[in-house]
């Protein structure tokens, strides 16, 4: 027992250094982790250990957390206190963590408290917190693949996400056999914060999350698990609401930067098939990061009552605007929105039998003081030979990535499955072994892809490889967003884009 004991004094040792949990409440910690490990005894020594001292030192705390953690799940399965499945893996040690994490109404204090300070201090002590709870998995985002390309278009950014667990097949099955409950009602519902979760809904019991009001809306900011970009972050609804894109949400993105202007903060389109995410839940997605659209080139400049207007050289149909006030920017937007939703011009068609087609992927960002709004043209018209969309990927690139271009992909970050790590590797070791592509299920899809690039490079050794297989991918991203542009890079489509923002000049 004394080795479970250490265990424990170890991982209150760790809350407390990281400033967690106070020194006077490691008894009370202790005594809920005992009750959680299903023991009823302790030998009250609270040892801190030497050794992880020293570690802590190093500031490597997600790989001193990870080994921790590690030791308690193998713990936990050896005397049957949990079955042998992933989701039950994060529900047990979220559940240890929040034994010694703060309650949500100091967390809020505090960032009220460092907000006075500057919006960058308070996310950033923020950030540390989320990443020092585990709600944050910094041993996961650590996998995450990322590179970048370079284009005719600029630089873009390549992530191959390995953030969310793959769940094995026995996982998922036992997750089918489950009854929703309903509650929450979503994984962006607000009543997350200290969720325990289940084998089909993630176990939040360490997350806290922060209100903010926008439009005189109450709003909860947090950060993304699945950390795309540094500060990745959601804003969301506090109502379950639907998303819809429109001149209010407009208003809301430029308020939401206004209280956060170190970040970019966008929502997806609200239509499927364009990069449409949880639908049914109104929230934004952000961080401090620069997008790619955000260095991109303008190929035309208009004013629009002192908010200059820039049609972009963008591989997706794009517009920046550029104004001093919220107000102004947001005039301009309502008269591009509408003019948007109902025009049709060719296969662009605004909507079939009532329903909507045409929709904008939106996203705002500060400059100094003034306020930069990008609309991305979007389109979800479905037609018998391109049944996922006639503006959305080709099927021959589905082979890197099926799902909709959001609001991650528009602006330049590619978001590609985890499947694709070790796909790569697999073409990889065929290529420098001279094996045939067609031999596994997962290179066979990637054969006529590697097929059309191979001979456009005279060595492929193992000083070139990844650098050939990142470009090509970039290669194929950079096809992907061209095909969901509404207005093609054509003679004819640049001059009907040009005539659309004409058309609307005021």
């Amino acid at each position: 027992m004394s080795q479970i004991f250490r265990l424990l004094d170890k991982l209150t040792q760790y809350g407390i250094a990281l400033g967690l949990l106070p020194k006077s409440e490691r008894v009370y910690a202790t005594n809920l982790m005992l009750d959680i490990l299903h023991l009823d005894n302790y030998d009250g020594k609270f040892v801190d250990d030497v050794e992880l001292a020293k570690e802590l030192k190093s500031c490597n705390y997600g790989d001193i957390l990870d080994k921790i953690l590690s030791e308690f799940l193998k713990y936990a399965l050896a005397n049957k206190l949990i079955e042998d499945y992933l989701p039950f893996y994060d529900i047990f040690d979220t559940k240890l963590m929040n034994c010694m994490i703060p309650r949500p109404d100091v967390v809020i204090e505090r960032f009220k408290e460092d907000l006075k300070i500057s919006a960058v201090f308070a996310t950033e002590n923020y950030y540390t917190f989320s990443q020092n709870t585990n709600y944050l998995r910094r041993y996961r985002l650590a996998k995450d693949v990322r590179w970048s390309v370079s284009t005719e278009y600029g630089i873009f950014d390549i992530l191959i996400s390995l953030s969310k667990p793959e769940l094995d097949p026995k996982t998922i099955a036992l997750a089918g056999k489950v009854r929703s409950s309903g509650y929450p009602q979503c994984v962006l519902c607000k009543e997350n914060e200290g969720y325990a979760g289940r084998i089909d809904f993630a176990a939040r019991q360490n997350h806290r999350i922060i209100p903010c009001v926008l439009c005189g809306e109450n709003f909860s900011f947090q950060f993304s698990p699945y950390g795309y970009c540094y500060h990745h972050c959601i804003i969301l609804n506090n109502v379950h609401t639907p998303m819809i894109i429109n001149v209010l949400t407009i208003r809301k993105l430029l308020e939401a930067v206004t209280l956060f202007p170190h970040y970019f903060v966008g929502s997806n389109a609200d239509l499927p098939y364009v990069g449409g995410s949880v639908l049914s839940h109104e929230h934004f997605q952000g961080g401090w990061y620069e997008l790619p659209i955000m260095r991109a080139k303008s190929l035309k400049r208009f004013s629009f009552n002192n908010v200059q207007v820039e049609i972009l050289y963008w591989p997706l149909s794009a517009i920046r605007l550029i104004g001093d006030t919220i107000d102004v920017v947001v005039d301009i937007a309502q008269i591009v929105i509408d003019a948007w939703y109902t025009y049709s011009c060719g296969d662009i068609i605004a909507e079939t039998d009532g329903e909507r087609h045409n929709t904008i992927t939106p996203l705002a960002h500060r400059f100094g003081n003034r306020y930069v709004l990008y609309l991305i043209f979007r389109n979800n018209r479905c037609t018998k030979e391109y049944p996922d969309g006639l503006f959305h990927t080709r099927p021959e690139y589905f082979h890197i990535k099926k799902e909709g271009i959001g609001i991650m992909d528009a602006p330049g970050l590619a978001i590609l499955p985890s499947r694709l790590k070790r796909e790569l590797l697999m073409i990889k070791a065929c290529l420098l072994e001279h094996t045939s592509l067609d031999a596994a299920e997962e290179t066979a899809k990637h054969s006529k892809w590697v097929r059309s690039f191979i001979s456009k490079y005279n060595t492929i050794d193992n000083t070139t490889i990844d650098m050939i297989l990142q470009t090509e991918v970039g290669i194929v991203f950079k096809n992907m967003l061209e095909d969901c542009a509404v207005f093609k890079h054509t003679k004819q489509g640049d001059e009907e884009f040009v005539h659309f923002i004409e058309a609307i000049h005021v």
